[in-house]
């Protein structure tokens, strides 16, 4: 009998054929054998979402293989992965080969590559899961619809070529969201405040914890100098109370794709693409002397359920090699999420006495440090939990102000190493270190000795940019995508230059921000978090079979039409105002076409094209009548007064606000033009080699910074403060430094500061002189805030004097400041 296995890939298919052996005959489908069409939309929306599926140039030779084979089998076994994707690829390979062929078709599914996995799943053969089927064709119409209706307003409205995805749009949303509260926060200043206790076993260090038994934030520097004061003039420290508490510190359960994708994220600095390729090489087998072997399960599961037969195998590993001790009474299980899928099991080693060391020999170093960490967080899921022993020390004063003040010291010693022998996330402080001992020794009722204050000055932070591992983290709470989805969104919104990823934080571009703007503002319920998550709870319960497939789509389109055709429709003037306007221009003779920069501009051709809509539809938006005013500005001595007067007043105003001014485009501020015509013959640097995304090219970055404003459009603070960097890079191969001295808010005479090359060099003697002269400042003036930044003449003396007496060389633009600081004070002397 003649059995045909059908799987995705050569390696799978290579693994899978050793184990098998000469009874089956084992080909690749290569992914997916058909899909929508590239270049149209591919779904009939009047016949329940139909999808048009056809098979392309790569996919045609692989089907002619398969129908060949079909032709000749007696069974035909379907084995993809075992998820939504795998389960359509099955589908449609059934589709495409159930006419060429008698046989019987089964869909088997296995979650290892291993001999005993696989003839498992030869023995419980099934059928198709239609439900999964349905559950992936909704959302690959879905995405489709969207992506289609979409992405031509984002080329209309922002960018040509940009696009719109339903679920990335969503997460960079998240990323812009995020830069945006960036951005706006405020630093606000506080103060720590410990103090370093002396005792006969020896010292140790506690924080402020309470005042007057309540929290606390120490605002400034006065109000830590009068604590310090206070407690100093107070009475004796006590040691009020010792806790030595004992308690458990359990194991983390092992990988799910999420949590491997954050972990490798985290520790491998691996992305997200990076992890599941080395993943899906571990899955599919490793050549290991004699044959390749699957070395792990599945690597896209939501599930931290684990196979009986792998807990066993774990414990009796752990009892050999780490001792009885480490192996728990009864197997950890956990718990898995609500929506996740309980047949699937968690990413885990398939042998787990296949240790790292023992493959070492075998794996790539990224295949093995991936390895590494699921085989480690795998046996250390299946070990007893730490134990340790937190001991917290209380030391009580009464201040000389009334007020009592709770110094609190916390040591943590393990009693038991547990899982944490392997796997050990929880990195005690140095300091937490050197207090244990101390702490162990204490005694309620001493009196420890005061030896050191001990004030930092801190500044609350913003929240921090995502990391691949944290966006990861944020879909996964806010409930979007799925964990066949997560590297995919992440390489989408990096590969169309809406995100760049930089010293592994992602951070929005311009491009990025315009696209999540637009579509927020003209989509905002479509590109809502909560309905993008709702979504993704329908899709799953397609998958569950609770709902049809075409009901869902058919729900989703009637609220999903009236939204694109509000973001469609744009301001319009009144028709008659519109027509006004274009009147005037009638006897206008047009100047000849011409190129500035990249740009051509033509008027003649661009007022026929309005003229011409609107006899048509008797429409002009209000993008187009902006447009049409500042053209009638540029010819308003040859618009017809008679008929300018026509206008409303508010246009007549807007038109003859500069008598007779004629400008090509927008006015350029001249401080600004200056410095991009001095940098037009600085030879910049080359862009790094490197290929990877967030490579700096300064060259292009300037031209294109040079058409924006040829265009007309205005740079950003963003765009001007990096335009600050590159010039003050470039500075000293300028011949007339003068140029650019304004826009770098330097004196003329000064040298501009060269932040990539480092400061330059300033004169200590002078920085010394100017700093002994303000340090005899009796009177200082009162801080000054304006927008955002607060001024203070002496927080920023203080900062310059400690940077100076730490051996640092004040920088030029540091000096310049002094200079101005210190003439300022010698004014008010006199």
């Amino acid at each position: 009998m003649t059995k045909l296995l059908i799987v995705e890939s050569p390696t799978k298919a290579r693994t899978i054929e050793r184990m098998l052996g000469k009874d089956y005959m084992i080909i690749a489908s290569m992914g997916h054998i058909r899909d929508l069409p590239e270049h149209e939309l591919g779904v009939d929306l009047d016949n329940n979402f139909a999808p048009k599926y056809v098979d392309n140039a790569r996919s045609r030779s692989v089907v002619k293989q398969l129908q060949s084979s079909a032709s000749k089998a007696d069974e035909i076994y379907l084995a993809p992965d075992p998820d939504r994707e795998g389960e359509a690829i099955a589908w449609h390979i059934y589709e495409v080969l159930k006419k060429k062929t008698k046989a019987p078709f089964f869909r088997v599914t296995f979650h290892e590559i291993t001999r005993s996995a696989i003839e498992q799943a030869l023995m419980n053969r099934g059928d198709i899961n239609l439900d999964l089927v349905d559950a992936q064709q909704a959302r690959r119409v879905l995405d489709r619809i969207v992506g289609y209706q979409v992405s031509p307003l984002l080329w209309s409205n922002v960018q040509r070529g940009s696009s719109a995805g339903r679920v990335q749009s969503a997460a960079l949303r998240l990323v812009v969201e995020r830069e945006r509260e960036i951005t706006a926060f405020v630093p606000q200043e506080y103060w720590t405040f410990a103090i370093l206790f002396g005792a006969a076993p020896g010292t140790f260090k506690a924080r402020l914890f309470k005042i007057d038994h309540k929290d606390f934030v120490i605002p400034d520097g006065d109000g830590a100098l009068a604590l310090e004061n206070s407690v100093k003039a107070g009475g004796t420290p006590r040691i009020v109370s010792i806790t030595a508490q004992e308690r458990k510190r359990n194991p983390q359960p092992p990988f799910t794709t999420s949590t491997l994708q954050q972990s490798a994220n985290t520790v491998l600095h691996y992305s997200a693409t990076d992890t599941m390729r080395y993943a899906q090489q571990l899955y599919e087998g490793v050549e290991l002397g004699n044959g390749p072997v699957g070395l792990i399960t599945y690597m896209r599961t939501d599930s931290v359920t684990i196979a009986k037969e792998a807990q066993a195998a774990a414990a009796s590993f752990i009892a050999a090699n780490y001792g009885q001790e480490y192996v728990p009474a009864k197997f950890n299980y956990y718990r898995n999420k609500a929506a996740a899928q309980e047949a699937h099991e968690a990413i885990r080693p398939t042998d787990v006495t296949r240790t790292p060391e023992s493959l070492a020999q075998f794996l790539t170093p990224q295949q093995l440090k991936l390895y590494t960490l699921i085989w480690k967080r795998f046996v250390a899921s299946q070990m007893t939990p730490a134990r340790q022993q937190l001991t917290t020390v209380d030391v009580e004063i009464n201040g000389a102000d009334g007020r009592n003040f709770d110094f609190r010291s916390t040591a943590t010693v393990t009693l038991f190493p547990g899982h944490t022998r392997l796997w050990d996330d929880g990195e005690k402080s140095k300091e937490e270190k050197e207090n244990a001992a101390v702490l162990a020794a204490l005694h309620e009722g001493e009196n420890p000795a005061i030896e050191k204050f001990e004030k930092e000055q801190k500044f609350t932070e913003p929240p921090p940019r995502y990391s691949e591992a944290a966006l990861i983290k944020a879909l996964e709470e806010n409930g979007i995508g799925r964990p066949s989805t997560y590297a995919t969104i992440l390489k989408t919104i990096q590969d169309r230059e809406y995100v760049k990823r930089n010293q592994g934080k992602l951070i929005p571009e311009e491009l990025g921000f315009q696209v999540s703007d637009f579509l927020t503002d003209k989509l905002p319920l479509l590109f809502d978090i909560g309905f993008t998550a709702q979504m993704e709870n329908k899709l799953d319960e397609v998958e569950e079979g609770k709902l049809s497939w075409i009901e869902m789509m058919t729900e989703f389109y009637k609220q999903f039409v009236p939204w694109v055709a509000a973001a469609k429709e744009r301001p319009q003037m009144p028709e008659e105002i519109s027509e006004k306007l274009l009147s005037c221009f009638e006897n206008v003779v047009f100047e000849p076409a011409k190129k500035i920069g990249k740009r051509s501009y033509d008027d003649k051709r661009f007022f026929n094209s309005i003229k011409s809509q609107f006899d048509k539809d008797h429409t002009v938006s209000d993008r187009q009548f902006q447009a049409l005013l500042g053209m009638a500005k540029r010819y308003s001595e040859q618009l017809d007064p008679a008929k300018l007067a026509q206008l409303p007043q508010e246009f007549r105003d807007e038109l003859t606000a500069v008598p007779g001014e004629k400008t090509e485009t927008p006015a350029v501020d001249p401080v600004l033009a200056a410095c991009f015509a001095a940098l037009e013959n600085v030879e910049f640097a080359p862009p790094a080699e490197s290929k990877k995304k967030g490579a700096f090219d300064d060259r292009k970055f300037y031209e294109s910074l040079r058409q924006q404003l040829e265009a007309g459009r205005a740079l950003s603070e963003k765009q001007l403060a990096v335009f600050k960097r590159l010039v003050e890079k470039y500075a000293a191969q300028l011949k007339d430094v003068s140029a650019v001295a304004e826009f770098l808010g330097i004196k003329p005479g000064e040298e501009p500061e060269n932040k990539d090359a480092g400061d330059a060099a300033t004169d200590p003697g002078r920085a010394e002189a100017l700093l002994q002269e303000l340090g005899k400042v009796t009177e200082w003036a009162e801080p000054v805030r304006r927008g955002r930044i607060t001024y203070d003449d002496k927080k920023f003396y203080t900062s310059l004097k400690k940077h100076f007496d730490e051996g640092n060389t004040l920088s030029v633009k540091q000096m310049a400041a002094l200079e101005k600081l210190a003439e300022r004070y010698r004014n008010k002397e006199q």
